[in-house]
């Protein structure tokens, strides 16, 4: 096998179909004879001879059969790697660290992540130990640029992979932290390396969290990061103040003497950098220091300041508020020049920071904020001017006093809306944005009588504008459908109704565009859809005309589908039929029961365009939760379809790799609500595959809880009839209950809380179901109360409105089943009082909530007092 052949083919080859044949037999090589193809990556690795790109595809070839982001493909990864001869694995190691110190910055780049992915994997467990200090010694003020700057990477590559909170890697903290702080100094005099190091101290902030902990080590982190900012070359700058918003965003609570002695006046300084670059990243630590500052604020709220004592607000942001913000008002007018231009400008960064200053600081940036407003609006003579007044204004809504807010948006809203005429895109679209966020956050100050004709006058205008006016044209509609008719389904009429056979065909005509520039057909069809959830009962003829409408086209595309020929106008038609299909699922849930005489129709295209789809087509979603639709609108009518269905439903509940399995268990659990009992023929082979999956240690972990979640839902849908699977999913549920994280990452907290979740879920289900059978459950309330209790004492859980709800009703239900006390012992233990208590006296939790704690209380005082 001629590796430096096959890898330059499959990267180089002109001709598509070598490179494909050349990948092929990569991925063959990989799969069928590992150690021999891992072998001839090292050799091409180690090929000095070799093209610099054929190295460096060998390189990315080791590291990609070391890592994934797959979880369960990365441990199987880990585990062969880990199995793998000592000699082999030790000529990898060899060889990767003398190409390290290659002059190919490019090679060194490759193999910089390859050493980081062996890091991933054998630094946890003491292994390698040779490793950093190599590195180390590999940044030495002495040694060649180009080997200080792969070495740099390969620690900010290790740092950004492992385990934080992994004692193994921590312990490696103080080399980490010399090697980076050596390259960041102002005495290095290579840019790169200042450069690379400063990437490299980002990455291992959270490992050097003990260094940082330490008054004097803090203080030169700060000190050299502080110097970095005021370099001669603006790409250190930019990274510096990079640097910094990091830090503030993982060390806010030790910032106070930081930010008094220097960084106040180096952010606002380079604020006003000329360099975008620069200046995009100074506002972006203000924007983090407002952040940090909103969740410290947040946090107290949700657990009281007993709970945390430490979290501590300095109100960083509001101490440099008249410095910040006029700072921030001037940089709205460093707008792109190119109104297509998306790509993040100093402008953008402003706005976005001035949002969140307003949320942490609330009245005091209306005053500047408004002057700033009042001197640019009327400017004839600048785009830019006007534009940023009105960016200005709208990044205000959110934070300051709504009272105060009402009144300012009846003075400023006629103003802005004569803007929705400007000769100028950019202030257009901000316009558009604008009443978007009046509409979203401050819709009480648009005056129904003075102001709504107007201002939908406006909108009408917009949505036949450039396509970035009409998009947010379109969210500012959905806004004001939300937010003015949300009981519209209740109502005769709503105050949007008259507008309706103005709005609408206009919609319909936007969403029937051929192209979906700047999102402007997804926009019409979402607010199409919005229009169809709120609409009251006297513009049901609009919307069934809709309907007529909304089947043609999706009849149409099925037919287009044999003709699309590249992938690019596949994935136009698929992203058009997803549309379609979202705005017809609204419009079957709305009808609801006036469905019933088109599901025929709608089952038959339904189905037809299953049987159309390649395998894993991400629009089987869409198509499921249609027919989800159909099922809730036509109940147990929906009997009729099944047989047609099931095979469809049951292909997709075993494809545990698409992400449709998962909406396909949803579906299920919508089939038992809609269906009842007369699911119960075609029940056994569903449970039959349900809990084959949960049994399969293969299947993707997200998809547990939501089998876990369904089988409540059956179990609520058919009650008795749920016995002969009661003791099967208890198991599985009291299995379930004792799950632990595997590592420390956010991402597999997550992941238990969800099965934590699903698992009460699956008991209030079955609970609910079985409530006349008592003694169905009588084996299962003791591991329910020690899961209870549980859940009690978790912080995130018991503070969580859902879960406390469901929480206590299950206490509440479970005390209903048994009146005559038999488990009176149970209900006198104290977390099971302190927990209704803490629920029924949450500031935070719906009143709903609080009124199950009160029933569970009840059904918990007969229960003691039987």
């Amino acid at each position: 096998m001629d590796i430096l052949q096959i890898l330059e083919n499959a990267l180089l080859n002109p001709d598509a179909s070598k490179r494909a044949e050349a990948e092929r037999q990569l991925d063959e090589a990989a799969k069928n004879h590992f150690v021999e193809y891992i072998g001839l990556l090292t050799d091409a690795l180690a090929n000095e001879e070799a093209k610099t790109e054929v190295r460096m595809l060998a390189g990315i070839g080791l590291k990609n059969q070391l890592t994934s982001k797959e979880q369960k493909t990365r441990l199987e990864q880990q585990n062969r790697w880990i199995s793998l001869e000592v000699t082999a694995k030790n000529k990898i190691k060899e060889t990767s660290m003398k190409a390290l110190l290659t002059t190919d910055d490019r090679v060194a780049g490759s193999v910089a992540q390859l050493v980081a992915a062996i890091a991933d994997i054998e630094l946890p467990r003491n292994e390698w130990p040779e490793l950093i200090p190599i590195i180390i010694e590999n940044t030495k003020t002495d040694r060649p640029v180009n080997v200080k700057r792969a070495s740099l990477l390969a620690i900010g590559y290790i740092c950004d992979t492992a385990d934080p909170n992994n004692p193994t890697i921590v312990a490696q903290a103080n080399g980490i932290l010399i090697a980076i702080i050596q390259g960041v100094q102002s005495n290095e005099p290579s840019k790169i390396v200042r450069l690379t190091a400063l990437n490299a101290l980002v990455n291992s902030l959270e490992f050097i969290k003990f260094n940082f902990e330490r008054e004097g080590e803090r203080n030169y982190i700060m000190q050299v990061v502080c110097e970095a900012t005021q370099a001669d070359d603006s790409e250190l700058q930019a990274s510096a103040f990079g640097c910094l918003a990091r830090i503030m965003s993982l060390y806010y609570r030790f910032m106070a003497i930081y930010m008094e002695k220097a960084l106040y006046g180096l952010t606002v300084s380079g604020m006003q950098s000329a360099d975008e670059r620069v200046a995009c990243m100074a506002v972006e630590f203000w924007s983090t220091v407002c952040e940090e500052e909103l969740e410290i604020t947040l946090q107290r709220e949700e657990y009281g300041i007993e709970a945390q004592p430490e979290l501590v607000s300095y109100n960083f942001a509001l101490v440099a508020i008249q410095d910040v913000l006029p700072t921030l008002l001037t940089l709205l007018t460093r707008q792109n020049e190119d109104p297509e231009d998306d790509d993040w400008s100093v402008a953008m960064a402003a706005g976005s920071c001035l949002q969140l200053f307003a949320q942490n600081t609330g009245n005091y940036v209306v005053e500047a904020t408004l002057q700033f407003v009042a001197a640019n609006i009327g400017n004839t003579t600048d785009w830019r001017a006007r534009e940023a007044s009105v960016m200005a204004f709208g990044s205000i809504l959110d934070g300051p006093d709504r009272e105060q807010l009402r009144s300012l948006i009846g003075q400023a809203l006629e103003p802005i809306l004569l803007l929705i005429k400007d000769e100028s895109l950019h202030v257009k679209e901000t316009v558009a944005w604008c009443l978007g966020r009046i509409a979203d956050l401050v819709v009480d100050a648009i005056d129904i009588n003075q102001h709504l004709q107007s201002l939908l006058e406006a909108l009408v205008t917009g949505l036949q504008d450039h396509p970035k006016v009409s998009t947010n044209c379109c969210w500012t509609l959905m806004n004001l459908l939300e937010q003015l008719c949300s009981d519209g389904p209740k109502q005769e009429t709503t105050v949007m109704s008259p507008y309706y056979q103005t709005i609408v065909p206009i919609l319909v005509q936007l969403s029937n565009k051929s192209d979906n520039e700047y999102s402007s057909r997804a926009s019409a069809y979402e607010a199409l859809s919005t229009f169809v959830i709120y609409s009251g009962n006297d513009s049901m003829a609009i919307i069934q005309n809709l309907a007529s409408e909304v089947l043609n086209r999706l009849e149409s595309t099925i037919g287009m589908q044999q003709q699309v020929l590249t992938s690019e106008d596949k994935a136009n038609l698929e992203e058009l039929q997803v549309n379609i299909l979202s705005l017809l699922t609204n419009i079957i849930r709305r009808l609801s029961n006036e469905v019933s005489q088109a599901s025929d129709n709608l089952m038959s295209m339904f189905l037809k365009l299953l049987d159309a789809q390649e395998p894993n087509a991400l629009i089987e979603e869409d198509i499921f939760i249609a027919i989800s639709a159909v099922a809730g609108a036509t109940g147990q009518n929906f009997l009729k379809y099944m047989e047609a269905f099931l095979p469809f439903l049951t292909k997709a509940l075993q494809n545990t790799e698409s992400p449709t399995c998962n909406t396909a268990v949803g579906l299920v659990a919508d089939l038992s609500h809609s269906l009842g009992t007369s699911i119960l023929p075609y029940l056994e082979g569903l449970m039959n595959i349900l809990g084959a999956n949960l049994n399969n240690t293969e299947v993707k972990r997200d998809l547990r809880p939501v089998i876990l979640s369904c089988f409540g839902d059956i179990a609520t849908s058919i009650g008795s009839n749920f016995q002969p699977y009661t003791d099967f999913v208890m198991q599985i549920c009291i299995s379930a209950s004792n799950i632990e994280p595997e590592d420390s990452s956010m991402e597999t907290i997550d992941y238990v809380l969800n099965v934590k979740e699903s698992v009460l879920d699956c008991y209030v289900g079955i609970v609910g179901g079985l409530h006349d059978n008592p003694q169905a459950i009588y084996p299962y309330v003791a591991p329910i109360f020690q899961f209870l209790q549980l859940v009690s004492l978790d912080i995130n859980m018991s503070t969580t409105d859902s879960v406390a709800r469901s929480a206590t009703g299950l206490l509440g239900d479970i005390g209903a089943m048994f009146p005559s006390g038999e488990f009176k012992q149970a209900y006198m233990q104290p977390w099971v009082t302190e927990f209704i208590k803490k629920t029924r006296s949450n500031l935070i939790f719906s009143q709903s909530t609080k009124d199950t704690a009160r029933w569970a209380r009840d059904q918990q005082k007969r229960q003691i007092n039987v």
